[in-house]
């Protein structure tokens, strides 16, 4: 049985409008995928394309994509650091409702979002692996 919290591969791509795309290829767990697209984060990419363009905002599920999670596939792009391009769970999030939240990268947040929800089941009479 497959463990919700495996690595995958996932590819980034976000419309920037007339500015442009936004791409990357990289890999993390499934949940925190789902974790950030659910959570509706606002992900600040930076001035990607210049000074004064800002681009932030939600990221829905056609933005990232899932590639595969097959281990080879995910052996190879360890071994010859084949992660490329831009990584949303590098950057910070903004406008968050949590005071706890600022200053705090969109991984670190997805991981006490992780941790939150784990407590949560666990309170409730289960586990995480029913």
């Amino acid at each position: 049985m497959k463990k919700v919290n495996e690595k995958a591969v996932y590819k980034l791509n976000v419309s920037c409008g007339r500015e442009g795309h936004l791409t990357g290829l990289f890999l993390a767990k499934e949940n925190h995928v789902k974790l950030l697209i659910e959570s509706k984060l606002q992900v600040d990419f930076g001035e990607q394309f210049g000074k004064h363009s800002q681009i932030y905002g939600e990221l829905e599920e056609k933005d990232i994509v899932f590639v595969s999670d097959s281990q080879d596939v995910i052996d190879v792009i360890e071994t010859h650091e084949l992660e490329n391009g831009i990584n949303s769970f590098g950057y910070p999030a903004i406008k968050t409702k949590r005071l706890d939240f600022e200053d705090l990268t969109i991984l670190e947040i997805v991981e006490i979002l992780e941790k939150e929800n784990m407590k949560k089941i666990t309170v409730n009479g289960r586990t995480g692996n029913d």
